[in-house]
């Protein structure tokens, strides 16, 4: 349940797991497309639907993107599909006048959704334009009124939580690892055989390694940025994480490893009638 994991090649920087890994306990939903193709959160369902009826067990999602998981939950719209030059366009509008632009425009004709979305949220706040330019109607509006289930049945839904020093910790030591492990000649090595999509390329430890490449920034640079970035997300993902009335925490302590952590996490992740 990951929108960066989706992309093949794309494995140091997105910590995909491992072939060793994956051969003990095979994921699904991964290397979907290319680096140089775009993806989207519809795209990504069908193809969590279809993994889920091709189970004879229940199935469990584990990952990072906190919409899939919303829409795992609650439903999908059926909303207009993406247009290219739509896209470009505000892509273009993002660029040169920045998000506080953005916002008006879409505080003009869908106030209800500009005011759920998060700063920085760049692809949910385009996405939103794009959709009332497309269809003349709020997104908002498609979500609650045109909005079905996703899936049948039903969902234990379960977050781990660190403590928040530990946390930082463990993101300064990943950043380094996936330098240590070689992220900057991954990014040339796909580079080199296709320009990357806008949202593979804007991703975290992506966008920086391109600039490093380009000499836009030092390394040290990168990795500053690539951390700053990546609590922005925690904290995002936090308040995401904090609308599903229903969700079981599983506090982390110090010290802990994932065997001291993996009891509970089975306990949470019980049915209970």
């Amino acid at each position: 349940m990951d929108s960066m994991k989706v992309y093949r090649g794309m494995d140091i920087g997105t910590d995909k797991p491992s072939a060793e890994m994956q051969a003990r306990a095979p994921f699904g939903l991964v290397d979907l497309v290319g680096h140089d193709e775009r993806f989207s959160a519809g795209r990504w369902i069908e193809a969590a639907c279809a993994a889920a009826e091709r189970s004879a067990s229940p199935v469990l999602f584990a990952g990072g993107t906190p919409l899939y998981l919303r829409l795992l939950v609650q439903g999908l719209f059926p909303g207009p599909p993406a247009d290219p030059e739509t896209r470009v366009e505000l892509d273009r509008l993002w660029d040169e006048h920045g998000e506080a632009a953005v916002r008006r425009e879409l505080a003009a004709v869908d106030p209800v959704l500009e005011e759920r979305l998060f700063p920085g949220d760049r692809k949910r706040l385009l996405r939103g334009l794009e959709v009332h330019r497309l269809s003349g109607r709020a997104l908002s509006e498609w979500q609650r009124d045109e909005t079905e289930p996703a899936l049948p049945g039903r969902f234990v839904l379960v977050a781990l939580r660190w403590e928040q020093q530990a946390h930082r910790r463990r993101i300064e030591e990943r950043i380094e690892t996936m330098f240590d492990r070689g992220l900057l000649d991954e990014v040339r090595s796909l580079r080199n055989r296709a320009p990357f999509a806008p949202e593979a390329g804007r991703s975290i430890g992506y966008a920086e390694a391109l600039d490093v490449l380009d000499g836009r920034r030092t390394q040290q640079d990168a990795i500053e940025r690539m951390a700053v970035r990546t609590r922005q997300l925690v904290r995002k993902q936090g308040m995401f994480l904090k609308t599903f009335a229903d969700l079981r925490w599983v506090d982390i302590g110090p010290g802990e490893s994932a065997d001291d952590v993996l009891p509970r996490v089975e306990r949470a992740l019980e049915l209970t009638d």
